[in-house]
């Protein structure tokens, strides 16, 4: 499959942008629900997702290198407690892992809505249609979502601790 021009391509970004955009809700329920879960303002007031962002956007990073870091974070010596915060008998890093891998679902139903979306006269259709794209672009799509993901983590971590610190 030859390789789209720059129209295409920014034509392409805008559209998995919207797609994005649609199911950001969702994305920020699941994490909200795991940062619900394991209660996690409560088990440390720094943060530790900073650096597993900074992991996560850095231009040579993978979805495995993600998990590997957050799994990392659990042996670690003078980590955050919240990576090995447990309920039931889950443990918050475990968890978060898990749920950063189903956002390929989210990824998919987003590929999906691209490909319904594009009239099938328009020039990204044989693009979408060809299996090498739609496999990188699921890709890309979900360590974006990942991306989201963890930064929203990040942020509803502060608010969470910041809340508490107004209630004492």
């Amino acid at each position: 499959m030859a390789e789209l021009d720059n129209l295409l391509k920014e034509q392409l970004a805008l559209r998995v942008e919207k797609c994005i955009s649609n199911q950001m809700d969702e994305v920020i329920e699941k994490m909200k629900d795991l940062s619900d879960k394991f209660a996690i303002a409560n088990k440390d007031k720094k943060s530790p997702f900073r650096n597993v962002l900074a992991v996560a956007v850095d231009s040579s990073s993978s979805i495995e290198i993600i998990k590997n870091y957050i799994r990392y974070q659990v042996g670690r010596s003078g980590s955050s407690p919240i990576w090995t915060t447990q309920k039931d008998k889950d443990i918050f890093a475990k968890s978060l892992v898990n749920a950063l891998d189903d956002l390929e679902n989210n990824a998919q139903s987003i590929l999906t809505e691209l490909r319904i979306n594009i009239p099938k006269d328009h020039s990204l259709e044989a693009y979408l249609n060809d299996i090498n794209n739609q496999t990188q672009l699921r890709k890309n799509i979900h360590i974006k979502l990942v991306q989201l993901f963890l930064g929203y983590l990040a942020r509803e971590h502060t608010a969470s601790v910041g809340e508490m610190n107004l209630q004492k």
